[in-house]
Formats: C-alpha cells, structure tokens, sequence
C-alpha cells in the first residue's frame, strides 16, 4: 500500500478515536459541574443536602456515574445505573447497583431496571433531590411496558421498526407510547422535587424528548397519536399486535399536555456537533483544508456513502467545496432499510463504508471512515468502516461481489473480505455517526520513515488484508 494512502487511514483513525475521548462522557459531566459551580448555576438543594438520588441510565450511565459521584461526594449519593450488557469490563468502582441489559433490544434485565427505578424514587424521602443522568441506549436498557404489552412483543416491534428505515426519532415515539417509563414518566414517580437531568445526545437535533425516549422530558405532543403516525407511515399498523393497537388508540384519545414538574431542569453536556467540531479543530491542526459539513446529515447509508465518494470526486477534480489536501467532517445518522426478510450482516456505517469504496473505486488519495461512536454499528462487533480508491479492487479480489453485497445489505462480510473494518470495543459513550473523508496529504514529508502497515491507532484495531 502506498504510504501516502496509509499516511491518510492512520489520520482518520486517531483523529477518529482522539475525538471520542476529548468528548468522553466522565470529561463532558466534570466539564458541566465545574462550569455551573463556579459560576453559581448549580441548584441549592444538590449543594446544600445531605442526600441525593442519581439514576444513570444508557451506554454511557458508568462514565457519567462516575464523575458525578466524584463530584458531588459519593457519600450523599444513593441509587441506581442501567448499562449495556457487555460493559461488565469497567474497571473503575460505582459504589451503587448496577443493572446490566440488552440493546438494540429490551430484555428482562431492562424491565427490571425500570420497575426497580420506580420503585426507588417512590419510595424516596420529601425534599431529596434525583439527579438523572441520560445517555444513547436508554431506550432500550431501561423499560416497563405498559398493562397489556409483553417484552416478546415489543422486541418483535423494535426488530420491525429497526428494519423498516425508520430514524431512531419516529422508533423512540412508538417507544414512549407503550412504556411506563418513557416520555417523562419517571418524574411522575419522582414526585414535586427538584430534579437535574443531565443528557449525551445522540439524536439527530437534540430534541430532548428523543433522547433514550425521554425518560424524563414530558411529551409536548400527543405521543400515542404519533406513534400510530409512524407505524402507518412504515406499514406496521396493519399487523400490530391487537393489545397494542387498543392501547394506542385509547391513549391517543385521553391524551393531556402535563406541565406539573416546576423543579425539574434539563441540560445537555455533549452531542454530535460538539464530537464533530473536536474532529475538524484536530484536522485542521495536521494541515487540512476542513469543512464541517454537519451533524444533522442523515438518509440512507448507501446513498450517504455515494454523496461522500462524490465529494471526494469533485475536490479532485475543481478543489470544491474544499482544496486539496482536504478533510470533510459530518456526523448524524444514517439507516438501513431492509425491503425483505432476508437481510444480510452488517451496520449503518458498514454500509456507508461499503457504498463509498464501490462508487469511490481507484480514486487516489482517498479515505472514508464511518463510525458509530459507542464501537458498536448495528447488530456486530464492528464500530463502522475504512474504505479508500482500493477497497473495491480487494474486495473483488477475494471473489466476493461488492455491489451484491450492497444490495443484500452484507457489508460486514464484503469489508471483512477487504480487511476494511473498524473495531474499537465498547467506547462506553454514544453521541451517534463519525464520518471523515480525506482527500490528498498535507505535507508527504510527515509519512517520511513510516514503515510498515500497522493500521493499530490508540485503541483502534484494523484488520489487514494480505493483498
């Protein structure tokens, strides 16, 4: 492989991961306190009790438990996190129970964290104060169905609204709809008492209702109704289970806006813009041409892997929208719709990846990756992709037919083919897509020396191809 082209691969892999950790979701919660204590923004009754409920809940509950326990004083702190099953590495000590559950679906673990959270915040002291602690994830780790909806049905929905092509968005609306705990209902447990919600954004604009279902954001639109919207609008309405569709409709019916929770705060402390700006700052600092074209970039990922290959195309060609050596950055999400049962193995990113090495084949100079920032894209054990002008060649190589795989949404098998898969492990944050494209070197002088392929950058693990 030419060292201009691996001096491009090794850039966006540690420009990718550094991103990640500058905006880990420990530095982002620690940011967020220093900042409200030293300029008094903190509300009394955290600073002033003796005592203080956290829930944390999503991929990043044990990072953010973390800091705000370090911050606040463990002592005065009684509660619970939620995570995802598979973080049973953590190392650092949370002295609070700890739940483990399933994502991309619920499981039994998940109900029992949500009738456990309840169950504690009933249960709490007049006057305690509950700090809330959401991030991505949380609409799955942490449930309780509504009376009349099974867990066996509402993973089989989730499964159908995951292939369907709908955003994380419209599926968290069918969410709040059916659960007990979704859509602001946590505060309704909690009682009138000051409560601090600190959010990881992972949906596209930050509309805080979205985020993990917001869990304690009350709905500001009638959620039942909009639920019923969105399964119309993807075919599932026809074939919902009929508990579920009774209990839709009788919700849509006795819906009221509640604004009852005056004590209640929410701020956000880290989202995809901010992880997308680190990522274009650090380019920018190794001597590219950037633009930021976004974190709101969202639609099919085979089509969001085409838009990327033709951007590289025409800086190659007229130095627009950015000269050579150029660095695009964007972030968002991008989904896969399966118009079939029979789906292949692979991820939104994967795809994206796999989209832009066919429509990208033989350009010079050229590198995509596509990342999911928790280290997980889809059902697999890979973060996203790394394609550049000769991921084709080799995937071709290897027998297999890339734009098969494509239409069979097999990108995993296709990149794997290639070597052109990203693996990073639980990240434990999730602050959704990372994709940089790079187009040219900034000075061939800073790959002088480099021997060898090691595509192994700070924690990340590219697999290589013998070819």
């Amino acid at each position: 492989m030419p060292k201009q082209l691996l001096f491009l691969r090794q850039t966006a892999l540690e420009t990718s991961l550094g991103a990640i950790k500058t905006c880990s979701p420990e530095l982002l919660v620690r940011r967020y306190f220093a900042t409200a204590i030293r300029i008094g923004g903190l509300p009394c009754s955290f600073s002033e009790t003796t005592e203080i409920f956290l829930l944390s809940i999503g991929k990043a509950a044990l990072p953010m438990a973390k800091a705000a326990g370090e911050i606040l004083g463990w002592e005065k702190i009684k509660g619970l996190v939620v995570s995802r099953k598979g973080q049973e590495n953590w190392q650092a000590p949370i002295p609070l129970d700890v739940i483990r559950a399933g994502h991309p679906y619920p499981d039994e673990n998940s109900v029992l964290a949500g009738k456990t959270a309840i169950g504690k915040l009933e249960a709490l002291k007049a006057g305690v104060p509950v700090l809330f602690l959401v991030s991505g994830g949380a609409s799955s780790l942490f449930e309780f169905p509504q009376d009349g909806v099974t867990l066996e049905c509402l993973r089989g929905l989730t499964e159908k609204l995951l292939h369907s092509g709908a955003s994380i968005e419209e599926i968290n609306k069918v969410r709040v709809a059916l659960s007990k705990v979704k859509g602001g209902r946590l505060l309704d447990a909690a009682g009138n008492r000051d409560s601090l919600t600190l959010i990881l954004s992972d949906v596209v604009g930050d509309k805080m209702e979205a985020i993990g279902s917001g869990p304690t954001v009350p709905s500001t639109c009638n959620a039942a109704r909009e639920a019923i919207e969105v399964l119309g609008r993807y075919r599932l309405w026809s074939i919902l289970d009929p508990e579920m569709k009774a209990l839709l409709e009788r919700e849509s019916e006795s819906w009221k806006r509640d604004n009852k929770f005056p004590g209640a705060r929410h701020e956000i402390v880290g989202n995809n813009r901010l992880l997308c700006e680190t990522a274009t700052e650090e380019l920018k600092r190794r001597g590219f041409n950037t633009l930021f074209l976004g974190s709101t970039i969202s639609g099919e990922a085979r089509e969001i892997g085409r838009l990327m290959a033709d951007l590289a195309k025409e800086i190659l060609v007229s130095g627009n929208p950015v000269p050579k050596p150029a660095a695009i950055v964007s972030g968002g999400e991008t989904v896969v719709s399966f118009n079939s049962d029979a789906g292949g193995i692979g991820g939104p990113n994967q795809e994206v990846a796999l989209s832009f090495a066919i429509h990208g084949a033989d350009l010079p100079e050229t590198v995509l990756v596509s990342i999911d920032t928790d280290g997980f894209d889809g059902p697999t054990p890979y973060a996203g992709g790394l394609a550049d002008g000769q991921t084709w060649g080799r995937i071709q190589a290897c027998g297999r037919d890339a734009r098969e795989d494509l239409e069979q949404h097999n990108s995993a098998r296709a990149l794997d083919a290639a070597s052109a898969f990203v693996v990073t492990g639980s990240t434990e944050t999730n602050l959704n897509d990372l994709r940089i494209l790079l187009v040219g070197n900034p000075d061939l002088r800073k790959i002088a020396g480099r021997e060898g392929e090691n595509d192994e950058a700070n924690g990340f693990c590219f697999k290589k191809h013998p070819g």
